[in-house]
This record gives structure tokens, sequence and C-alpha cells, in this order.
């Protein structure tokens, strides 16, 4: 049999391949063996950097595979790009749980912890991904038709959606600004109810035309995000993701600035941004750009 890198990466693809299942185990075993508390700021970026692209391809690749005719393409990107910022989101405090742990290995005698540790997490990536291997069954179909088999509803941006966006977009002209604010002119939307009907959902997918002209970097989130309080003067985040140039999705999450505790006590509680009411209004937004120092005030947006 002839090597097909296009069938590689088809196998990569699908979730119920074994090629999925060994690499994802593989790679979840690699970065439990790494002791992110040995790591200077720029590796230890690199490793968180890392996990969220990991957990993003799983749930992409699980979706693809086991959603393709329930979930629309642009509503699965937006889901994957938002388990990407969730990963990051709580970062500071799963490598603290981790960090935890290995100390308790190590006094109760262990000298490598991080082995049993890496041994422990690839036994269960590996079985949850064999139970969902069996759960899918026959039933979904990556090697058939594109995803063009579910019909998008596209419908207009919603004003609030736009106003956000642009607020975010207009703050500085560099990191393709200008392209996709050309974007965010024509932009529409892509119709999706979340888990419950008739609820607010704290993301929204973008149609963009495909002759437009594309903003570099083409994946990433942009690097101005806005900030605000609710629920109870909690702060959220609200960001842009960029997919392949284009507009990707427009999300809320829990600030980056939460501490652990607050992290472990939001979860904890079974609490999440799905509680938020609907889109802030962009006068309550604080403009916050990333640089070498971390996060800084962003330039007000233009008239």
């Amino acid at each position: 049999m002839s090597f097909s890198p296009r069938r590689v990466l088809s196998d990569l693809a699908d979730s119920r391949t074994v090629a999925h299942g060994a690499t994802i185990t593989a790679l979840s075993a690699a970065l439990t063996l790494v002791d992110h508390r040995s790591l200077r700021p720029g590796a230890r970026f690199a490793y968180r950097a890392a996990s969220a692209v990991v957990a993003a391809w799983i749930l992409w690749a699980d979706l693809r595979t086991t959603s393709r005719e329930t979930v629309a393409p642009a509503t699965r990107a937006g889901l994957t790009a938002a388990a990407a910022g969730l990963t990051l989101g709580v970062a500071e405090a799963a490598e603290t749980v981790d960090g935890r742990m290995q100390d308790a290995l190590q006094r109760n005698g262990l000298r490598r912890p991080r082995l049993l540790m890496a041994a422990a997490g690839a036994a269960l990536t590996a079985g949850s991904w064999w139970l969902g291997r069996r759960a899918a069954g026959s039933d979904a179909a990556p090697d058939g038709p594109a995803d063009e088999e579910y019909a998008e509803e596209i419908i207009d941006l919603p004003d609030d959606v736009r106003a956000l966006t642009a607020a975010l977009l207009t703050a500085t002209d560099a990191y393709g600004a200008p392209e996709l604010r050309a974007q965010l002119e024509q932009a529409r939307a892509v119709l999706y109810e979340g888990p419950v009907e008739g609820s607010f959902w704290p993301g929204i997918g973008f149609h963009v035309p495909e002759d437009l002209p594309r903003a570099v970097p083409g994946d990433a989130n942009f690097p101005v995000l806005g900030r605000y309080s609710a629920l109870g003067g909690r702060t959220f985040d609200v960001y842009l993701s960029v997919l392949e140039g284009r507009l990707g999705s427009l999300s809320i999450s829990e600030a980056s600035d939460w501490s652990e505790a607050d992290h472990v006590a939001w979860f904890d509680a079974g609490r999440g941004v799905h509680e938020l009411p609907g889109w802030p209004d962009v006068t309550e937004l604080t403009l916050l750009q990333e640089t070498p120092a971390g996060l800084q005030p962003a330039a007000s947006p233009r008239d």
C-alpha cells in the first residue's frame, strides 16, 4: 500500500480510527511528562498553547465524525475555538492540581511521579477514545460527501455582535485588522440556537464572502479583547477568533484575571458562561491588548 499524506490526515481527523486514538494518547502522555513548573515563561506559554491545540483538535475531530449532520461547520469551528480558549483559561488551575498530584506522589516515595501520571493519562485517553469509538458505531461517515450535507442557516449579523466586533477591530491596525474590518462590513452570521432553544448562547459564527482579502495571521485569537462585568461583578472576556484568515467567531469566556480559587469555586458550583443573559453593550467594555508584558489597555475605538 502506497503512502498517502491525504489518507493519513483523513485518518487523524476521524475520531474512530486507530491512528487518531494512538496519536491523541501519545500526545496526552507527552504533555503530562512535562514538568510545567520548571518551564520558563516562554516555554510555559508554548506548553499551554500545545495543550489548547490538542484539546481543540480532539473536540473538532469528534464533532466532525459523530455530529457532522447536526452541527454546522461554522458552529463546529466556533466550538473548537471555544475549547481552545477554555483550556487556556483554566490552565493555571489545572497546573496547580497537577503539581499537587506530583508532590503527593513524591511524598509517597515515587521517584519519577510524572511517568506514572503520564501512563495513567494515556490509559484514560485511550479508554475514552475506545468507548467513544464504540458509541459512534458506523453511523458517521467522514469519508463521504463533505460538510455541505448540513444546510447552514445564514442570518443577518445581530447589531450588538457587529458593534462588539467593530470595537475590537478598530483598536489597532495591526494583526490583519483592516482586512477583518472589510470582512465585517459584509459579514452575516450562522444561526445556532445553543443547547437550549430560545436561550442566549455566548458564541456566534460569522459567514464571510470568500472573495474578500484574508487577514494574517490566519488562525488565531485577535489580540484585542473586551472585558466587562456581569453575574454579580465577575469579569468576562469578549474575544474574536480568526479562522483561515476570515472572521471565525465571537465568544465570551471567563476573564483571564480570575484566580485559581475563582475558577475552582466556579466550576465546583457547576456554573458557566451559559448563564449570561446576552451580549454586553459596547460601552461596557474595557479594551485590552496582548503585549509582551501581558494585557494592557488598548486604544479607544475610532469614530
